[in-house]
């Protein structure tokens, strides 16, 4: 699966935006959107990239509340996408510390601490 295709997933397909915009996001995360996802070296990368997809819709609830219909105010959609948000922030933080303590850039570690 390709790096690309994996954001898709996190996002569960939804369009929030267009194909160049997440070649974009994975590109500044240093993600090639075509080469193959290794989850051992790229998964802090990518959840950092979910996290930037999302914090812009933060900024535009409106767009955000276009593709996600569930939402019947815009408190709840914000409130959703806030918890969303220090979820994956969690994740990334995590993972950092993981890295740290291996001294190197693998996620190995945060499969075996978190099976």
């Amino acid at each position: 699966m390709q790096n690309i295709e994996r954001l898709q997933l996190y996002l569960n397909r939804k369009p929030y935006f267009d194909y160049g915009d997440y070649e974009q996001f994975l590109q500044e995360n240093g993600l090639d959107p075509y080469e193959e996802y290794k989850v051992e070296n790229d998964k802090r990368e990518m959840l950092q990239t979910v996290y930037d997809v999302l914090q812009c819709l933060a900024n535009d609830i409106d767009n955000f509340r276009r593709i996600e219909t569930e939402f019947v105010t815009t408190s709840a959609a914000e409130q959703y996408l806030e918890k969303r948000l220090k979820s994956l922030k969690s994740d990334i933080d995590k993972l950092e510390d993981i890295e740290k303590q291996d001294g190197n850039d693998s996620v190995t570690g945060y499969f075996f601490f978190n099976s």
